[in-house]
């Protein structure tokens, strides 16, 4: 796993040996006082930040880059022996990794170490942070160590918290002081005031609490299963959040030529034959006319590139070799794609996301708005991608379908095209069980581990029951989640 950090790589041996207690590991480290290296004292506020934003986006990153096979968005490439999308059983240990060694401890020191010198909006930005890592592992695994994590020696294997008090305690918590210290006033102390070390916003606060407002709509979004009044929250709080259909106010972290983004140096800087994954046969008939007849997305060549071939043609889920007709795909994710550019953008969460969440939170309660956010997430989604004429794709009648007509389909299949390389799609797809009357045609990969099923979680990290006996026993990957349960 390669990381791309800018500004915050000052911090990393810090913090990392700070961190590396807090995992679920029953062997103390033997770690001695290095007067090269700078001690807990000497970070900064401004310089927790900077990591920890990053810690963020790398651990996004790290979720796309092994787990975007599952929602079908990748498919293997040609020499790719291992077969890693017929749902291979690995444990995303990289992710485990980033999240709990990088991300989230840090993330808690600056939580705590902002609020004991009076700074909200560094803990507010913290805490929602902190929320936005720890939503999308419990996504990925389910039960988790955090009320007893992060404690270093005192406690060495912490508890793993149901998925359910997570959902309903910490993440709650964790969101709703995010968005009450983001409304504080501004310390009088400009040195406890946020600024250029925040890589995002520069400081603007007003837009962190855009950012906390669409993260808490995800969040409601994902607890409709379990109280359908949920629907109506999600939809209040997406009204709050990103007003910009140009996604410039999206929380995202933008590269640069010379720390460019981990897109780049995976997919967009890899020849053909080296590539570990491909763009799929689902994703792309979504674009090139298949699935709407004649249709072809503009935003096809953004996304891919086919070498500037006749035809956009994916490789198929589960094909070892050039079975099935592998062996025609010619769509790549290269350097002159959006995501595989050298300075790309990692998102975390867009205006075009939190558009969708507000259409499918009001389809059945006030389907003119719904309308309205449906087509808003498309125009954005466009947009963002440097579509000029959007209106073209858009005024369609195979897309404009009109209020009286639109359907959980029409949604959710707009929506899993603008989250293209985005996580947020498997807990859709597993949301709604994978239904194909929402998703049509989406069946498991051609081999898969798990015979007709579906995935529906994560193995935990292969080192983890050697660290911490605590660690829940799963049959299999087959078994859902709390959240995904009736």
């Amino acid at each position: 796993m390669k990381k791309n950090l800018r500004s915050s790589i000052i911090y990393y041996p810090v913090y990392c040996l700070l961190a590396i207690t807090l995992l679920a590991c029953n062997k103390q480290l033997d770690i001695n006082d290095n007067p090269a290296r700078l001690t807990r004292e000497q970070v900064s506020l401004a310089g927790l930040l900077a990591a920890t934003i990053e810690y963020t986006d790398s651990t996004f990153f790290n979720v796309g880059q092994y787990g975007n096979y599952y929602p079908q968005y990748f498919a293997g490439s040609a020499n790719q022996e291992a077969n890693i999308d017929s749902y291979n059983p690995y444990g995303f240990d990289n992710i485990w990794r980033s999240a709990y060694l990088n991300a989230m401890p840090n993330l808690k020191e600056l939580t705590e170490r902002s609020e004991a010198q009076g700074a909200p909006q560094y803990a507010g930005i913290g805490k929602l942070l902190m929320a936005l890592n720890l939503m999308q592992a419990t996504d990925i695994w389910g039960d988790l160590p955090y009320s007893e994590a992060f404690q270093g020696a005192a406690n060495l294997s912490p508890r793993y918290d149901p998925q359910e008090q997570i959902y309903m305690v910490h993440l709650k918590g964790l969101l709703d002081g995010a968005i009450a210290d983001l409304q504080k006033p501004l310390p009088e102390s400009t040195t406890l005031r946020v600024g250029t070390s925040d890589h995002i916003y520069k400081g603007n606060i007003a837009n962190w609490l855009k950012a906390a407002y669409a993260t808490r709509a995800r969040y409601y979004l994902h607890l409709t299963e379990k109280d359908a009044a949920n629907y109506q929250n999600a939809a209040n709080d997406a009204a709050l959040a990103f007003d910009d259909k140009t996604g410039s106010l999206d929380l995202q972290l933008r590269y640069t030529t010379d720390r460019p983004s981990p897109w780049f140096t995976h997919l967009g800087n890899t020849v053909q034959a080296s590539k570990h994954a491909r763009p799929s046969t689902y994703f792309i008939n979504l674009l090139n006319g298949t699935f709407y007849p004649g249709l072809l997305d503009p935003r096809i060549s953004k996304f891919v590139d086919n070498a500037g071939a006749a035809t956009y043609v994916g490789r198929p889920v589960g094909s070892l070799g050039n079975e099935n007709g592998a062996n025609l795909a010619n769509t790549d994710i290269t350097a002159n794609t959006y995501y595989g550019a050298r300075t790309a953008i990692v998102p975390i969460i867009t205006y075009s996301e939190t558009q969708f969440i507000r259409a499918e939170a009001l389809l059945n309660t006030n389907r003119a708005e719904a309308y309205t956010a449906y087509r808003n997430g498309i125009e954005g989604s466009l947009l963002k991608l440097g579509i000029t004429n959007p209106s073209v794709y858009l005024d369609d009648p195979r897309i404009a379908v009109g209020a009286a007509s639109l359907t959980l389909s029409n949604i959710m299949l707009q929506k899993y095209i603008a989250l293209f390389m985005q996580m947020e799609t498997w807990t859709d797809l597993r949301r709604h069980e994978y239904s194909t009357s929402i998703y049509p045609g989406f069946a498991p990969p051609l081999r898969n581990f798990l015979g007709s099923s579906f995935v529906q979680r994560a193995k935990y990290a292969d080192n983890e029951p050697g660290r911490n006996a605590n660690v829940p026993r799963i049959p299999d990957q087959a078994q859902k989640i709390w959240l995904f349960t009736n």
